[in-house]
């Protein structure tokens, strides 16, 4: 089995209007020793301005990322794709990765014409590191210590984690030293607690999750919802009628005589309220869960397993009050309605048929002059979009030019945040200089012509 561990750094935190910047991967074998390495960055895309407190995080300058030296995000996508392909299978790992990393890796594929699901499809896996020393830290201390924060309180950030389990210190915030710092923190719990990375493993595999959530009355969750606690007491009870990979999962330390009286509108509204009765559990997020038995007793806190298990029995036992529950945790569900924005329809549009898929092999394969009609044949409208936009950004020769100007009024509108584009969702321009107010007057200095410039 190989690992890959990979980390990005952005534009900025949103996960559908900002980019990646820079991108580094280490991959290696079962034993954790490292075979290959890869690095890679490029500059912004048209559309896309940066968060200056993202570029003064990562230490880079706005020169630096527009410069035309460096490859354009298609190009860089294009190379990033290549080489994970070519690591295939193995397990990608990254330091709170799913919620974030790839997220932006997915939307950089689906904007890029390649496969979106590149790390848990074809005998790939994925994890989440963040679950892993969160466990850790909980029911291993000796082996993983939490990071300290400004306030002296325990945190989970990579940085003060790495400081506090004596990793070398580096750069944080860059992508190359990201992934040496999770991989050193991995190796820790390899060789501390070799149980728990093996629960860990096990669980990069939905079908894994979806078996242990069925078969086991109760069992340990790790997550920061309900913060200082980060291990939840759960027992499944249902899934949802709109995602089969969402199974609802009841918190056991609620008052369950409460739940047990209230009609299904109130119970609609208390799956609103927090402490949630009701936790979303994604079968194909890898999360981390735990078998009770393998939990010391005084880990329970003010429960025990006894109770817990008893708890979990009485809802297991009882299939009209778990019909209830899915119900109202159904209900309560938010609905997004579709968007006109093409980076938002990455999911919940459906998968793009063999046709299509075939169309975008054969798009990288080809010349621009090629993809120009490649793009008119696929089905897919939301591949069209995006394939015309590669087109605009890589070889706008080739486009008319009345769409050419139309597309260059476009980005311009939506850098101003003006026009049709008059309440945006990503950073324009404005927003930027409004930013530099708030991360000191040197800074903003430093920033605000260049910022300015782009308009």
């Amino acid at each position: 089995m190989a690992f890959v561990f990979y980390d990005v750094e952005t534009s900025g935190l949103n996960k559908r209007f900002d980019q990646i910047l820079q991108f580094a991967a280490v991959r290696t074998g079962v034993d954790l020793v490292e075979t290959e390495r890869f690095e890679t960055r490029c500059r912004l895309m048209p559309q896309v301005v940066p968060s200056p407190k993202a570029l003064h995080l990562t230490r880079a300058a706005l020169a630096d990322v527009t410069d035309t030296s460096r490859p354009t995000h298609y190009g860089m996508v294009c190379t990033i794709a290549r080489v994970l392909s070519s690591w295939s299978p193995s397990v990608f790992l990254g330091f709170n990765s799913i919620s974030f990393d790839e997220e932006f890796l997915r939307q950089a594929f689906y904007q890029c014409l390649h496969p979106i699901f590149l790390t848990n499809t074809n005998r790939n896996a994925r994890a989440d590191v963040l679950n892993l020393v969160r466990a850790a830290g909980t029911l291993h201390p000796s082996v993983i210590r939490p990071g300290v924060g400004a306030d002296g309180a325990d945190v989970y950030r990579l940085g003060p984690l790495a400081a506090a389990n004596g990793i070398a210190p580096g750069k944080t915030h860059d992508a190359a030293h990201d992934v040496d710092a999770t991989l050193g923190l991995c190796r820790l719990v390899r060789s501390g607690a070799p149980e728990l990375w093996s629960a860990f493993l096990r669980f990069s595999s939905k079908t894994s999750v979806v078996d242990f959530v069925r078969d086991e009355d109760a069992f340990a969750y790790f997550d920061f919802y309900g913060s200082p606690r980060v291990m939840h007491f759960l027992t499944r009870v249902g899934i949802s009628p709109r995602d089969g990979n969402v199974h609802y999962c009841l918190d056991l330390t609620v008052d369950l005589d409460a739940l047990r009286k209230l009609d299904e509108s109130d119970l609609t509204e208390r799956m609103k309220i927090e402490p949630r009765p009701i936790r979303r559990l994604k079968v194909n997020g890898s999360p981390l869960l735990y078998p009770l038995w393998d939990i010391e007793q005084p880990l329970f806190g003010e429960t025990s397993e006894a109770d817990l298990m008893r708890s979990a029995s009485s809802v297991r036992a009882d299939p009209d009050f778990m019909e209830k529950l899915t119900r109202a945790a159904a209900a309560a569900e938010r609905i997004y309605l579709p968007s006109e924005h093409i980076e938002l329809q990455i999911y919940g549009a459906g998968f793009f048929s063999d046709a299509d898929r075939e169309l975008c092999r054969q798009f990288h394969l080809r010349g621009w002059e090629d993809r120009v009609r490649l793009v008119q044949q696929f089905d897919d409208q939301r591949l069209r979009r995006l394939g015309r936009r590669l087109i605009y950004f890589e070889a706008p020769h080739l486009i008319d030019a009345t769409e050419r100007r139309a597309m260059d009024e476009d980005i311009a509108a939506r850098r101003r945040g003006d026009g049709r584009h008059s309440s945006p969702q990503w950073t324009t321009v404005p927003s930027a200089l409004l930013e530099l107010e708030s991360i000191g007057a040197e800074i903003s200095q430093e920033f605000r012509g260049s910022f300015a410039a782009i308009t």
